[in-house]
């Protein structure tokens, strides 16, 4: 008996272990290009992550705090090599610290606006640190406003005031998204508690690779997002609606994708205090974006949401199928018809399901949420990787696993970006989707045969500790 305990530590520690080295191999030694060395140790990773929870039972929730903790320290020193997002983060950071509103100019405009350096007047591009993340952020970027909202704002700032070294700077972004992950962790605690689930559920979020790489390795705010809409999630189903949609509000100020999910919190509050909700989520949202948004500068702001989410396409399912093969006769044209359809189709699939559904629980609010988002990215025109983290949050609640099998899948997508530049896998592509939809799919169909919509298998999360 001794021994086989004994075995199972060991076990569980090489595990561990193993995951560690992974991650440092990912995020020290890995380029964007080299996709088959990178998926390859990505698989593995995974694969070591779900034995782990498999075999959840032999840990303690204060053992796995420990090693997430473990492993996102790990990734706090690397710079982030699937993604150049954060050289706009610092940039729009930089912007503000030197007076000029992130969403008045485009970063090609700005090059030629003036700061003040020691008291002497100075234009941005010859500033040798904002030269770099100028060059860094690429054309994408350059070309259009910022499309993050003013609280993200804040914490670019904050790092820019710190320094001028765009490592330190990028360490600090980053630890306040550990700090964010180590707030999700505690607070899906609670939820899970308050669904009678036990609280190990929240590391199939947690210790997943792919929240591991996309937030601290790649440096995205999903995840301070995340841990803003759970606060205002948790507080909704204690009937503290005013909390609630104080954090909401935060929520969306970091990134706008919540702000279509108040609706779903009305047949839980009741219409009275549902006016209210809405009423209070509002006018956070506005008097935090008012620090910085007139109605030019949120226009822009717009513009640019609008033009990475209507004409432009990465890893996306429906929208490349129709553009690529079924529309191919359409010309340049069917890229902008396409996509604004389909964003049409979307926001009215959303606003039908949030009216529509019928809420028996309070689970019934987060899986109508999660359908929510999967007829969004359904439907949307690019679908980054670390956008299915939302998904993943939620689904650790229910039943519907198909967003974990989605993180797995989602990484396929890095296969774009090589040496020539973003050429897209048709094949991945294909592979990603319709292995998504065919387990989507099983999944809804069990659950409507067994009339246990919104239902949990409480049978499959028992292990208590």
């Amino acid at each position: 008996m001794a021994l086989s305990k004994r075995f199972l530590q060991v076990r569980a520690l090489l595990i561990a272990v193993l995951m560690a080295a992974l991650i440092g191999g990912i995020a020290y030694f890995t380029a964007r290009e080299n996709f088959t060395f990178f998926i390859g140790q990505y698989i593995l990773l995974f694969g070591l992550f779900y034995v782990l929870w498999l075999n959840r039972q032999e840990w303690k929730f204060i053992h796995f705090l420990i090693l997430a903790i473990i492993l996102r320290l790990i990734l706090l020193f690397a710079a982030p090599e699937l993604s150049n997002d954060f050289y706009r983060f610092l940039w729009d950071g930089e912007l503000l610290l030197n007076g000029i509103n992130p969403f008045q100019y485009t970063p090609n405009d700005a090059l030629h606006q003036y700061i003040s350096v020691n008291g002497v007047p100075k234009e941005i591009y010859s500033d040798h640190y904002l030269r770099i993340l100028y060059h860094g952020m690429g054309e994408l970027s350059q070309e259009h406003y910022s499309c993050y909202p003013v609280l993200n704002q804040f914490f670019f700032v904050i790092a820019a005031f710190i320094s001028d070294n765009i490592m330190v700077n990028t360490i600090v972004l980053k630890v306040f998204v550990v700090l964010a992950d180590i707030g999700v962790i505690f607070m899906g605690r609670k939820i899970a508690k308050h669904f009678g689930l036990s609280p190990h559920v929240i590391w199939l979020y947690a210790l997943n690779p792919f929240i591991l790489i996309e937030f601290t390795g790649n440096l995205h705010f999903e995840g301070v997002m995340i841990f803003f809409f759970l606060v205002a999630l948790y507080a909704v189903l204690k009937n503290q609606w005013g909390i609630g949609a104080v954090f909401l509000g935060l929520a969306i100020q970091i990134k706008l994708i919540p702000l279509m999910f108040i609706p779903f919190f009305f047949k839980k509050l009741k219409w009275r205090r549902a006016i209210g909700f809405a009423a209070l989520t509002g006018f956070t949202v506005l008097a935090v974006g008012g620090i910085l948004l007139n109605e030019l500068y949120f226009s822009n702001m717009m513009e640019s949401i609008n033009e990475y989410f209507v004409r432009f396409q990465f890893n996306s399912g429906l929208y490349n199928f129709l553009v690529n093969f079924a529309l191919e006769d359409m010309g340049d044209s069917r890229f902008y018809v396409v996509g604004s359809i389909l964003s049409s189709l979307a926001g009215i699939g959303v606003l039908v399901l949030a009216l529509l559904k019928s809420y028996r629980s309070d689970l019934d609010v987060v899986v109508g949420i999660l359908f929510a988002l999967l007829i969004y990215y359904g439907l949307a025109t690019t679908v980054h990787p670390w956008y299915v983290s939302f998904l993943l949050i939620l689904s650790v609640f229910t039943n519907y696993k198909f967003p974990l099998v989605w993180s797995l899948l989602v990484m396929l997508s890095y296969s774009a970006y090589g040496a020539e530049g973003v050429v897209q896998n048709p094949i991945l592509l294909t592979a990603e989707y319709v292995l998504l939809y065919s387990i989507a799919f099983f999944e809804i169909r069990r659950n409507w045969k067994s009339n246990a919509v919104g239902i949990q298998l409480k049978t499959f999360f028992t292990d208590q500790k």
